[in-house]
């Protein structure tokens, strides 16, 4: 009786161990085959092989590893380490790059340890001393390429690489050569830049066909009209720097309601809030093309002033005297610009970050060798001063001086040349100016269009 049952669960035992066999040969086959006397284990289905640890590690650079629980080879972030990648008993590890698989090749059992590093991003770049604001000098060092930092874009830029990976340090240091830029353009005077000249006419003016006032502000070209004092800001005792959007930002209404009080004006409103803020002023009730019936686009979310720029400009006193013709000399509406000829209940000065250009930047924008500081600005429309202006040629453009005669009527720049005036509700070339904060310092450039003066604070 005690043989049957030693015979019945020796059976039984065999029984279990065949069907084990059984059921692990089974499997085995998807991942070996025997080829000259060797066998070849690889991945079926990109499956790891119950041979085979893989370990993934942890961070890139870290070459700390831990066993990964996946059943499937690594598809992307990693790549594959040979040099770590072993077996136990000798066996051999290929990668497959094209297939994302792992062969092992070996004549006897074995255990196997498949070591992936994470890919780290063609560029690592490491920075010191990161300043708050712009104006910074950059200078960089790479190992595994050859890199320089674009002062004008703030940026780096890889020209070639001599190894897959590239490591680079970007430190920022103040330049020894930075100088106030106000001082520095009123030291100008006098002076031909490009094909203009710095003259010192009711401040410190570029005038001329193409001057060098070509400025890197707010990641796009700017130019410089000139530097006053406080007759033209309010700051006592400071002079500041006052640029203008080298392009048209849009077409917009100067007030869409139709009157010319820029205290209340759309355009005001919008400069002031979504263009400087750089926010999407679409929906703000100020973009409007014409009048209420057409809204424009006003998505300043790039095109807007910049958080690293906005700590440059100065909040001033913009004048908003006016007159009541077109029919008057570059000196006689700076005059009027400065005075309280307004209409009826209308304010003579308001504060903010970003105007409009006044009738008179325009007419002193053109040499008065070319164009007679007698000529009226409704007479510019000349091949000698408006031909001669750095600031002609965008179109209609509006300027921030309202007409002392009428309620609804502002100055602008006509597409012929001449200065005009229409109802504030009508959609004109609109672009930004505002003053430079006094400390504000070139670093870089002659002014030029492929040298601008790069500025920091």
């Amino acid at each position: 009786m005690n043989k049957k049952k030693y015979l019945f669960f020796s059976i039984f035992i065999v029984i279990i161990l065949v069907f084990i066999l059984i059921v692990y040969n089974n499997n085995y086959k998807k991942d070996i085959y025997v080829e000259k006397n060797k066998e070849s284990v690889k991945n079926s289905d990109n499956k790891i092989p119950g041979m085979v640890s893989l370990m993934l590690e942890t961070k890139a650079g870290s070459g700390e590893y831990k066993v990964s629980t996946d059943s499937k080879w690594p598809t992307s972030g990693y790549e594959f380490n040979e040099s770590l990648s072993n077996c136990e008993n000798g066996g051999k590890l290929t990668w497959n790059e094209d297939r994302g698989t792992v062969t092992v090749k070996t004549n006897k059992s074995d255990r196997c340890y498949v070591y992936f590093d994470v890919v780290p991003p063609d560029v690592t770049l490491a920075i010191t001393n990161r300043p708050k604001t712009y104006g910074k000098l950059g200078n960089i060092s790479c190992t595994g390429s050859s890199a320089t930092y674009n002062q004008q874009y703030n940026r780096v830029e890889i020209s070639s690489f001599n190894s897959k990976y590239s490591s680079c340090s970007l430190n920022y240091t103040d330049s020894t050569s930075k100088v106030n830029l106000a001082s520095y353009i009123t030291g100008l005077a006098g002076t031909t830049q490009g094909s203009g000249q710095v003259v010192n006419e009711n401040g410190y003016r570029y005038e001329g066909k193409n001057p060098n006032n070509y400025i890197w502000f707010n990641n796009e070209y700017w130019r410089i009209i000139g530097v006053f004092d406080s007759a033209s800001h309010g700051q006592n005792g400071k002079n500041l720097v006052k640029i203008i959007r080298s392009d048209v930002l849009d077409g917009l209404a100067w007030h869409k309601s139709n009157t010319n009080d820029w205290t209340a004006s759309s355009l005001k409103s919008l400069l002031n809030g979504a263009y400087y803020n750089a926010q999407d002023g679409t929906s703000s009730g100020y973009c409007y093309g014409y009048s209420t019936t057409v809204t424009a686009n006003c998505d300043y979310t790039k095109r807007g002033i910049q958080s690293g720029y906005r700590g440059m400009i100065a909040n001033v006193t913009w004048y908003l005297g006016g007159y009541s013709s077109t029919g008057a000399t570059a000196s006689s509406f700076y005059g009027y610009e400065r005075g309280t000829t307004v209409y009826s209940g209308r304010p003579t000065t308001t504060t903010g970050y970003i105007g409009l250009m006044y009738p008179s930047d325009y007419g002193y924008s053109v040499l008065s060798s070319s164009c007679a500081r007698t000529t009226n600005l409704s007479s510019y429309n000349t091949a000698t001063c408006a031909g001669q202006s750095w600031l002609y040629g965008k179109g209609y453009e509006w300027t921030l001086t309202p007409s002392s005669s009428s309620s609804n009527n502002v100055f602008v720049l006509s597409r012929s040349g001449d200065l005009s005036n229409v109802t504030a509700n009508i959609g004109f070339g609109s672009r930004p100016v505002l003053y430079l904060d006094a400390s504000v310092y070139k670093i870089d450039g002659d002014g030029s269009l492929n040298n601008p003066y790069i500025v920091g604070m």
